[in-house]
C-alpha cells in the first residue's frame, strides 16, 4: 500500500541502463505524463496506486490505444494514480535478476508490489506467459492462492480473458468488456477499504488478510465485468471435457453504452522513442454489425458504438496539435462503416490549422472503400491501404459470410489503384471451415489479377514500384464466434498451403508474410483452454517462454511438451471439432449474445457449404449430360 512505498533510486537506473539497448524504454518525463507525483503518493496514504501493464515491450504497448485511454480516465481522478508498465527486454530483465532488483513502474519507479492494483492489459493469448515473468520480477507469487497479503490485488482485462479460465490461476479478479467506466468502480471499493469508509461492507479489523481480501474481491463481483476465479469450481468428466461449473452463474460483460461519454484522448504520452505506430490515434467507433463468422472482435465488442462526429473533429484537431502529428488514423474495426466518415477526413486534412495531415483507415471494408473516400484520404499524404479479403473464392466467402463479392472487390482495387496507391497490403486466412484446393488456388488467381490491373492502370515507371503486401495467418476458431465449435487444420497441412501460395505468386510484385501455423496452434489451444491449462502456462514459463508472439522467441516443441507433461493433448484444445450439446469454459461470461445464436451460425455456414456443392454437382453433371449428348450427335453422324 502507498503508505509503504519502494522505489527505484535514479542512480541505481542509471546502473541498470549503462549497458543495455534502447534505454528510452525505461526512462520518464514523456511529454503527456499524467501520474501523480511521489511526493503527493506520500502525503496522501489512502491514494489508490494502479499499475497498468502491457506485457509486451515499450514500443508495442505505447502503440496499443486502450492503454493510453485506461491511463488517463484513471489519472482524472484525484484520489487515484496511474503508472505505466510494460515488459523488460531480455537484456533488461537480465540486468534486474543479477543484480536482484524487482521490476518498477514508468513514472516514479516504484516497485510494482508496492501497488494497490496490478492490471494486465491482455490482448492476446500469446502474452500469457510475459504476465507471468512480470509478476515473477516483481516478486510477486504467481497464484492467487499463495498470496497472502491483502494487496497488491493482480487482474487482467482485454480481448484474451473473455475466456477467463487458461489465467484465471494467477489473477484475483478479471474484467471482461469494457473498462472505461468499471475500473473507476473497482478502485473507488479499494479507496474505501483503505481509508476506513464503510466498513462494516468489509470483514471486521479482527479478520486475517485472507477473510478481509475475500470481504473486497465479494464487493467487486457484484460489478459488471467482474469475474473472480476463487469463487467459482471447475468439474471434469473422464473425457476431459467440463462436467459443471459452479455456480453457474453468468457474468455480464462490462459495456460503456456512450463512447463519447469519455471522449477521445488529446492529450496522449508522446513515447521517448520511435514506436510501432507513431501517430495520432482516434476510436471513432467500437462494435461492429457485419457478422463475419470466423471474427471474434466482430462479436466480443457488439453491440456498435459511434462516436459524434461534431467531438471529433474538435477533439482530433485538439490532439494534432496537443501531439505535433502529421498523421492520424482512426480506428475501429470497420472504419469506412463509420457513418460521417467522408465529413470527418474532409474537416480535418482541410483544417487551416494545419499545413498537411495524411489518415490512415487501417481497417477498411472493401466494399465501403469508394472514390469519394480514396479522393479524401489522398488530399493529405497518402499512406499505405490495408483490406481484408480474407480468401480469394466467392464460395468461401459465403460460407464465412464475408459480405463481398469478386466484383466489388476487383472495382475497389482499380480505384485505389487509379488514385495513385502503389502499395496495398491485404489479408487472407487459410484453413478456413469447408476449404477446398481450389479456394486456395483462387488466392493466388485474385493476386495475379489484381497485379494484372494495376499494370494497365499505371505507368511502367509507377507500376515497377507497385507492391502488395499478402498477409496470410491461419484460422482460429475463437470464443464467442460461430466457429467455436470448428476444429482447426493439422499444421501439416496448413505448411503445404503456404508454401503452395508462395510458390505460384510473382515474387517481383509481392511481398508475403505469415504466421506459423504452429504459433497459431498453440494461440488456438489456449484461447479455448480451460482451468488445466493454467499449469501448462506456467509449466512453459518456468522453462523459459518469453515473447511468444515473436517469431525469433516462439518455441513450439517447448509448448507441445509442457501440454504432454501437464498431461494434455494440445490437439484436444485446439483440432478437436468440439460437440455442439458440450459445456464450455467460457460459457460462464454473458457477451451479450446467445449461445444459440451463435450455434444457428454454424450450422448456417454448414448449409451454405452443402448448397453450393450442390449446385456444383447440379452444374457438373449437366456438362457431363452435354457431353454425352454431343458424343452420341457425333456416333450417329458418323454412322450416317
Amino acid at each position: 500500500m502507498t503508505s509503504s512505498l519502494k522505489i527505484l533510486e535514479l542512480k541505481r537506473l542509471e546502473e541498470l541502463l549503462s549497458s543495455i539497448e534502447k534505454p528510452g524504454r525505461y526512462i520518464n518525463h514523456e511529454i503527456g505524463i499524467k501520474s501523480k507525483s511521489f511526493k503527493f503518493l506520500i502525503e496522501n496514504p489512502p491514494a489508490v496506486l494502479f499499475a497498468l501493464v502491457f506485457p509486451d515491450i515499450y514500443e508495442v504497448g505505447m502503440s496499443n490505444l486502450g492503454m493510453q485511454i485506461l491511463y488517463k480516465i484513471v489519472n482524472d481522478y484525484p484520489e487515484f494514480s496511474c503508472e505505466r508498465v510494460f515488459s523488460p527486454w531480455v537484456d533488461f530483465e537480465q540486468e534486474l535478476r543479477r543484480k536482484n532488483i524487482k521490476l518498477f513502474s514508468l513514472e516514479n519507479r516504484i516497485f510494482l508490489d508496492c501497488f494497490d492494483v496490478i492490471g494486465f492489459s491482455a490482448a492476446h493469448e500469446m502474452l500469457y506467459t510475459n504476465i507471468l515473468n512480470i509478476l515473477d520480477l516483481s516478486g510477486i507469487a504467481l497464484s492467487f492462492r499463495d498470496r497472502k497479503d491483502i494487496f497488491p490485488l493482480v487482474c487482467a482485462g482485454g480481448s484474451a480473458v473473455v475466456n477467463p479460465w487458461p489465467l484465471s490461476k494467477f489473477m484475483d479478479f478479471m474484467l471482461v468488456g469494457d473498462g472505461e467506466q468499471v475500473l473507476p468502480q473497482i478502485l473507488m471499493i479499494i479507496k474505501d477499504y483503505k481509508d476506513g469508509c464503510k466498513k462494516s461492507s468489509f470483514a471486521s479489523d479482527y479478520a486475517g488478510d485472507h477473510a478481509k481480501k475475500q470481504s473486497i474481491l465479494k464487493r467487486l463481483q457484484k460489478i459488471d465485468g467482474v469475474f473472480v476465479p476463487d469463487f467459482f469450481k471447475v468439474y471434469f468428466s473422464g473425457s476431459g471435457t467440463i462436467k459443471d461449473i459452479e455456480p453457474f452463474e453468468k457474468v455480464r460483460k462490462a459495456v460503456i453504452k456512450d463512447l463519447d461519454s469519455s471522449g477521445i484522448v488529446s492529450d496522449p504520452v508522446i513515447p521517448n522513442i520511435q514506436v510501432v505506430h507513431d501517430r495520432f490515434n482516434v476510436e471513432i467507433m467500437r462494435g461492429c454489425s457485419r457478422g463475419c463468422r470466423f471474427c471474434q472482435a466482430g462479436f466480443i465488442y457488439r453491440p456498435v458504438r459511434q462516436r459524434n462526429v461534431d467531438f471529433l473533429i474538435m477533439q482530433t484537431i485538439e490532439g494534432l496539435k496537443n501531439t505535433g502529428y502529421d498523421e492520424v488514423s482512426f480506428t475501429s474495426l470497420s472504419s469506412a462503416d463509420y457513418k460521417k466518415i467522408n465529413d470527418l477526413i474532409y474537416s480535418v486534412t482541410n483544417s487551416p490549422d494545419f499545413e498537411r495531415v495524411s489518415v490512415s483507415l487501417p481497417s477498411l471494408r472493401i466494399d465501403s472503400f469508394n472514390i469519394r473516400l480514396a479522393e479524401l484520404i489522398q488530399s493529405g499524404r497518402k499512406t499505405g491501404l490495408t483490406f481484408a479479403p480474407e480468401t480469394g473464392s466467392q464460395r468461401l466467402r459465403n460460407i464465412i459470410k464475408k459480405d463481398l463479392n469478386q466484383d466489388d472487390l476487383l472495382k475497389c482495387m482499380k480505384t485505389a489503384i487509379a488514385k495513385g496507391w502503389d502499395k496495398i497490403k491485404l489479408y487472407f486466412m487459410i484453413g478456413l471451415p469447408c476449404e477446398e484446393s481450389s479456394d486456395i488456388d483462387s488466392i493466388i488467381t485474385l493476386i495475379k489479377s489484381i497485379i494484372s490491373e494495376a499494370g494497365k492502370l499505371m505507368t511502367r515507371k509507377n507500376f515497377s514500384r507497385f507492391q502488395l503486401n499478402i498477409s496470410i495467418n491461419s484460422f482460429i476458431p475463437k470464443p464467442f464466434t460461430p466457429f467455436q465449435w470448428a476444429g482447426q487444420e493439422q499444421t501439416e497441412s496448413l505448411e503445404k498451403k503456404l508454401h503452395y501460395i508462395s510458390k505460384n505468386l510473382p515474387k517481383k510484385f509481392v511481398k508475403l508474410n505469415w504466421t506459423g501455423p504452429d504459433k497459431s496452434k498453440v494461440e488456438c489451444a489456449l484461447s479455448r483452454g480451460d482451468l488445466l491449462v493454467s499449469d501448462v502456462i506456467e509449466r512453459a514459463w518456468k522453462r523459459g517462454a518469453r515473447f511468444d508472439n515473436w517469431t525469433d522467441f516462439f518455441d513450439y516443441n517447448l509448448w507441445h511438451t509442457c501440454f504432454k507433461d501437464s498431461g494434455l493433448d494440445i490437439d484436444f484444445y485446439s483440432s478437436r471439432e468440439i460437440n455442439e450439446d458440450e459445456i464450455l469454459p467460457w460459457d460462464i461470461i454473458d457477451i451479450g449474445i446467445k449461445k444459440e445464436f451463435l450455434l444457428k451460425e454454424y450450422k448456417a455456414s454448414k448449409i451454405a457449404a452443402e448448397i453450393k456443392a450442390s449446385q456444383e454437382k447440379k452444374i457438373y453433371r449437366k456438362i457431363e449430360m452435354i457431353k454425352i449428348a454431343g458424343q452420341k450427335a457425333a456416333k450417329s453422324k458418323a454412322a450416317e
